[in-house]
């Protein structure tokens, strides 16, 4: 949603599907993401898999079991 000069999002996950989709036009890979990272979980927030599903929004994992 757009107010004045700047952005205003209702969610961190609205923003993050318009921050992909606007990435994606221009990277040219099949996965990347935003995620939050406690340093005890990692909660991906948002991916985008443009041909294979790598990664799906919502995946939890453990920190020490992310690399």
């Amino acid at each position: 949603m757009t107010h004045g000069h700047g952005l205003v999002y209702e969610t961190m996950e609205e923003a993050a599907d318009e921050i992909l989709a606007l990435i994606s036009k221009f990277v040219d890979v099949n996965t990347f993401f935003i995620a939050k990272n406690d340093k005890i979980d990692v909660n991906i927030i948002h991916a985008f898999n443009r041909n294979d599903v790598v990664l799906p929004s919502g995946f939890e994992t453990l920190y020490r079991d992310s690399y």
